[in-house]
């Protein structure tokens, strides 16, 4: 218990300090204003995230495609939406969205009892509305500049608030807090699934973007920022069917 209060005050002292940091950006101080003055270094990175996916994470995907079975690749893509609503729910309440906090609790609450704990999907069928939040979302909420952006080494892309962000979700997963083999397994394989599903669902999307476009690293930073400005603002601009191909968990 001792080591559980630690950890929360810690995580909590370094998301006030990074918080802090964040509200002193300027507005001008933005990747959307132009602001990327580490690109040099993110070009760098985004070539060895590229030669990842190209020698791992592609094959992976090709693979994934001919061996599963489509049952299991629902019941696989079930699985990694599911754990991902505790997180949703909770940055739905911290944003003050109770709609969407409620629709959340609903899906989980069908699709752990009537689903077999998220292996099936019976919320979809009855039409309980689905979605995603995460802490950058919620940071950006409470008025959080987005800051420079940021491609992280096998993360991919961030902007300082989204860096932020991931040390908010690992505060807010109740599995953070737990130890044991079963919890980190748990982890592991939600995190392995979703890279895996995620580039197999949306290849043809992500090969073009990395393979087919002139200069893959303008390509890949646009679709992150569009498709992070989409997801904060909940689907109301232009570009709202784009996949989310480029979260952090994607290298």
């Amino acid at each position: 218990m001792a080591s559980l209060k630690n950890s929360l005050r810690t995580t909590t002292a370094l998301l006030a300090g990074a918080l802090f940091g964040l509200s002193a950006c300027s507005t001008s101080s933005t990747v959307e204003n132009g602001y990327d003055p580490a690109v040099k270094v993110n070009r760098a990175v985004h070539s060895f995230n590229k030669g990842v996916d190209t020698v791992l994470l592609r094959p992976l995907s090709k693979g994934y495609e001919l061996a599963v079975p489509e049952t299991f690749k629902h019941i696989i893509n079930n699985e990694v939406r599911f754990l991902s609503l505790p997180g949703t729910f909770t940055n739905a309440l911290l944003q003050g969205n109770l709609e969407r906090a409620g629709d959340t609790a609903a899906r989980f609450a069908v699709n752990a009892t009537l689903g077999g704990l998220g292996a099936l999907d019976p919320a979809t069928e009855m039409r309980i509305p689905e979605h995603d939040e995460d802490f950058g979302q919620t940071l950006a909420v409470w008025g959080a500049e987005s800051g420079p952006y940021y491609e992280l080494p096998l993360i991919g892309p961030n902007t300082a608030r989204s860096v932020v962000g991931l040390a908010g979700d690992f505060a807010l997963n109740p599995l953070s807090y737990f130890s044991g083999n079963a919890v980190t397994y748990i982890g592991a394989g939600r995190r392995a699934a979703g890279i895996i599903d995620t580039r197999y669902r949306f290849g043809s999307v992500i090969d073009g973007a990395l393979y087919e476009s002139p200069d893959s690293y303008i390509t890949v930073r646009d679709l992150y920022l569009q498709r992070r400005k989409n997801a904060i603002l909940n689907g109301d601009i232009r570009g709202d069917a784009l996949p989310d191909i480029y979260e952090s968990e994607q290298f």
